[in-house]
């Protein structure tokens, strides 16, 4: 019914829209834009990552920013379609509602209301602190910043791997708005629309609204889509110099969730090569039940759901003074998230609810000035309460968690600049933060068999893993750098920085319930160019990336459950290049290539758990560690999740008409080469290889007041693994859960504005 009613209020809002004259001008019907400097050639984006307004030129930081028209254009509509559209950002879904980031080597496997992202998410400048809280936002966006690499100073904890900056369109004193639609296979449906309502020289309002659906990808009908969105924005200028933004948003999640498929070694199915599928690779694991009966386990359900609500307010004041724009940046968050899911191969329900606050005022110089500087103030306070019960199939059992967490953080920044000639300056940057988490959480244990086990009220039976207490941290983060503009168009900089990523706490043995915080010194050498009359963009960076403690996450046996636990490795590192290129060969053709060459490894790392990889099979070492523990050797094993080459290519070419439209067609193709998802290090746990190819064809209308284009998306129909979990019954039935992309999808995508 939630359904019905918000596809009925999405195509209210795209009526109350529709004015007879065109409210925004499109951008020239070609490939072509004019620059901030009135150039015709390749357009510039102007980004706030660095927490003022410049061309994305002239940023001295690997950085892609995404257009909200670009966006929709893609059909990107949710944050794990995202990391498709750059090379460097691995996206992917975990059980339930979770995401897991990685960036650089920089990972973790969110999985439960202890797991903290590795990747600074931003919306309207407000930090999301939790993986959960991700859903709904990709619609009527201005633009996504994607910013690679630690950003400690300005970004702070939780920003080791880099940021996503989520900015949503503001209103504007326009009267106007659009309405998109999106029809394919699998049932898919996705509706979205914005009004924008000026009420005076001062007041505006905008409304956007989002209703997207299409049915599983996986036999069981998992891999599917129910989202419903609404934000609303209310914009009060009372002078040139004061802008006041209050917004408010809500999204309801549903569906199935993600889903997952059984791979084994080929040998143990008496087939040839090294992993395979149990069955076609769209199984459901709810539909393989002899592959659990077989080994003496329970079937898995056939019932996962998503059942989630996500709100949230924000406030962002800018005031222009003689020293520079005074910002404040306010929000409030929380979340009513519950699911059931199998998407790790075995059974998770989880009833989570967290909530945070947070406040940032801070001080950016005038543009322009020979010393340039931010500086500023963050304040975060943070709750979670969830309940969570996880399957230990060869067990017979459910682990019960009761987790209880509270926490805050507080920081201090500045970033300075001094332009020593009108062609080089020095950047230094400096953020100490304090940070305190308090947990008071159990662990008990249900005596029940899966699949969907009646789960009793409370709590029963006595505490099997206890984690209470408190701990605090605190760092002081920096950054040291040059810039030289070598040319108009061409910037040459080098910086050294330091990041961290927050402690915590996670279900462990006595005396083993928290891990450290994760450290990072990066080192960075880039260069940005346009050349050919601003026709070609050269981008190049060559990073180094050094760890003490980072942070792995992982499943493993504790106490005789699967438990999804936090350890450090001693040592790591990373180094490679990023390159990002455009080329515009004529007024309508448009080429883009990016890359990614990436080398890393944990220096130092070693794991104790109850069911270690085979020995034989593992490129990690095997040994006795404590009995019962074994000791799991992964020192010198490439990080997780983490490909040598990541290649994206693009291409747009446009036929301009005489009425003033044009056709125009574009292909993307991605790819990735083999990388490991599983700290088992097992062959099944790596996902192999593959490219996937794009394309769209269409019309554009004459100053783009429509277009209506085709799409197939993965035309050659790939199979990719994305992510994978080691079984805890790998003793008994040797599988691996397999989480996958999704196979071709095409459709039809329109757009009309008003």
């Amino acid at each position: 019914m939630k359904s019905y009613i918000m596809g009925a209020s999405v195509l209210a809002l795209a009526a109350a829209s529709a004015t007879p004259a065109f409210a925004q001008e499109a951008a020239a019907q070609s490939s072509a834009a004019k620059t901030e400097d009135g150039q015709t050639g390749l357009k510039d984006i102007v980004v706030t990552a660095q927490r003022r307004s410049e061309s994305v030129q002239k940023a001295a930081l690997s950085i892609v920013a995404i257009s909200g028209d670009d966006l929709r254009a893609r059909g990107v509509n949710n944050i794990d379609a995202l990391a498709r559209q750059t090379a460097g950002i691995e996206i992917q879904p975990s059980g339930g509602p979770y995401t897991t980031f990685t960036v650089r080597s920089v990972s973790n496997l969110s999985g439960n209301a202890f797991s903290d992202p590795s990747i600074a998410v931003n919306v309207n400048g407000v930090y999301l602190a939790t993986p959960t809280t991700f859903r709904g936002l990709f619609f009527d966006l201005d633009r996504v910043e994607l910013l690679k690499g630690p950003q400690g100073t300005l970004y702070g904890r939780n920003a080791t791997g880099g940021a996503i900056n989520i900015l949503p369109a503001k209103p504007t004193f326009t009267l106007g708005g659009y309405v998109g639609a999106d029809l394919g296979n699998y049932g898919h449906f996705d509706i979205n629309a914005a009004v924008n309502l000026p009420f005076s020289d001062t007041v505006a309002f905008r409304m956007a609204g989002q209703h997207a659906k299409h049915s599983g990808y996986m036999s069981l009908g998992t891999n599917d889509e129910d989202v419903n969105a609404l934000r609303a924005s209310l914009l009060f200028n009372p002078s040139e110099d004061v802008s006041i933004l209050l917004s408010a948003d809500w999204a309801h999640e549903g569906g199935k969730g993600p889903g997952a498929t059984l791979r084994k070694s080929c040998a143990a199915l008496g087939r040839t090569g090294t992993s395979c599928f149990v069955a076609d690779p769209y199984t459901d694991v709810g539909d393989l039940p002899s592959y659990y009966t077989a080994a003496g386990i329970a079937v898995q359900s056939r019932n996962p759901y998503l059942d989630s609500d996500y709100y949230g307010v924000g406030l962002n004041v800018d005031w222009r003074t003689g020293i520079g724009t005074v910002s404040l940046v306010g929000g409030y968050r929380k979340s009513d998230v519950r699911y059931s899911s199998t998407a790790t191969s075995w059974q998770i329900l989880e009833n989570q609810h967290p909530k945070q606050k947070s406040l940032e005022l801070r001080l950016a110089s005038p543009s322009g000035q020979r010393f340039g500087y931010v500086i500023g103030g963050y304040y975060l306070d943070t709750e979670m309460h969830a309940r969570a019960n996880g399957e230990s199939a060869t067990g017979h059992n459910y682990s019960d968690q009761m987790t209880n967490l509270s926490g805050w953080t507080g920081a201090l920044f500045s970033q300075l600049s001094f332009a020593a000639t009108s062609s080089l300056r020095l950047v230094g940057g400096l953020r100490y933060t304090y940070e305190k988490k308090n947990s008071n959480s159990n662990r008990y244990r249900i005596l029940a068999n899966g699949p969907d086990p009646v789960i009793p009220d409370g709590p029963t039976g006595a505490v099997v893993n206890s984690v209470i207490g408190s701990r605090d941290w605190n760092r002081v983060t920096w950054k040291a750098g040059v810039e030289f503009d070598a040319a108009p168009r061409s910037l040459i900089y080098a910086n050294v920085s330091t990041g961290f990523k927050a402690g915590g706490f996670y279900y462990g043995p006595p005396g083993f319930t928290s891990y450290e915080p994760e450290k990072v010194v990066s080192y960075v050498l880039g260069s940005k160019n346009r050349f050919a009359n601003n026709r070609v963009q050269i981008n190049l960076e060559a990073f180094y990336l050094n760890y003490t403690n980072q942070q792995v996450s992982f499943v493993k046996l504790i106490s005789g459950s699967s438990t999804l636990v936090t350890e450090n490795a001693a040592k790591s590192h990373a180094y490679g290049l990023d390159l990002d290129t455009e080329f515009l060969a004529t007024p309508t053709t448009r080429i883009g290539f990016q890359a990614q060459y990436l080398r890393s490894k944990y220096d130092n790392f070693t794991y104790l758990t109850l069911a270690a990889p085979p020995a034989a099979r593992t490129s990690c070492v095997v040994s006795a560690g404590s009995p019962p523990n074994s000791a799991v050797n992964c020192s010198d094993q490439t990080t997780l999740r983490s490909p040598t080459w990541t290649l994206v290519g693009n291409i747009e070419q446009g036929l301009p008409l005489a009425n003033g439209g044009r056709l125009v067609a574009t292909g993307n193709v991605r790819y990735e080469s083999d990388y490991q998802t599983d700290v088992s290090y097992l062959p099944e746990g790596i996902a192999n290889g593959k490219a996937r190819v794009n394309l769209t064809a269409g019309y554009e209308a004459p100053q783009n007041a429509f277009s209506i284009k085709a799409y197939v998306d993965n035309l050659t129909n790939v199979v990719q693994v994305t992510a994978t979990t080691m079984s805890t019954s790998y003793a008994v039935n040797q599988a691996f859960g397999a989480r996958l992309l999704p196979p071709r999808t095409f459709g039809v995508r329109a757009q009309a504005k008003f």
